[in-house]
């Protein structure tokens, strides 16, 4: 039986990933409420909390950031700092702290980190920019640290997608597809990723935006 620490639940994507999960069987659970994401004695513990609950974890999907958009001349160091440490600092400690557990018990495992595409940059958008391209890189040196001890470590770049991320969205930017996707199917790209099946497909980023993306990270 797979066990999933899902952080974010109470987000769209949170929900929908673990609808995912648990509707095939896995266990899946979240940290307390109310947990700082950005401080590492508070994670470590909120992991080591669910793995004892759980009798372990075999996937980690981060969905607990929220989007921050503002012009760049108006927002403060307070909220540009506020998101890129609630995104990024809280994905590196939730990945940091998960991967140490997967590795000291042997078991390997999966990690998905969730991003926004607009890593890339865009109006307005440069804490989201920031964090988002910090994930990328992160996604990649995850990888190369634990991927001898069978841990495997991806991330999804949403965009053009209905959630809380779509304040990030131009109005113009319509998908290809012609219209938004939802965060069912980000779920089961998500899913997809956990596989321990996919062995190599490692140290990639996904951009589920329906097409919006041109880019290779």
């Amino acid at each position: 039986m797979t066990r999933v620490l899902i952080t974010g639940a109470d987000t769209k994507l949170g929900v929908a990933v673990n609808d995912y999960f648990t509707t095939r069987g896995a266990v899946t659970a979240a940290p307390p409420v109310g947990v700082d994401h950005t401080d590492r004695a508070t994670v470590r513990d909120a992991v080591r909390q669910v793995a004892e609950r759980m009798g372990g974890i075999d996937v980690l999907v981060t969905a607990h950031a929220l989007p921050h958009v503002a012009a760049f001349t108006e927002q403060s160091m307070a909220e540009f700092w506020g998101h890129v440490d609630a995104t990024l600092t809280g994905s590196f400690l939730y990945a940091q702290t998960t991967a140490e557990h997967m590795r000291d018990n042997r078991t390997g495992g999966r990690i998905v980190l969730t991003t926004s595409r607009w890593h890339i940059g865009g109006p307005g958008l440069a804490a989201v920019a920031t964090a988002a391209g910090g994930i990328v890189a992160l996604t990649k040196t995850l990888t190369r640290d634990f991927g001898v001890f069978g841990i495997g470590v991806n991330a999804v770049a949403i965009g053009g997608v209905d959630s809380e991320w779509s304040v990030c969205d131009p109005e113009v930017a319509t998908p290809p597809l012609g219209r938004p996707g939802t965060v069912q199917q980000v779920a089961n790209l998500i899913g997809l990723l956990s596989r321990p099946q996919l062995k190599a497909a490692v140290g990639q980023i996904v951009n589920v935006d329906g097409g919006l993306s041109r880019n290779r990270v």
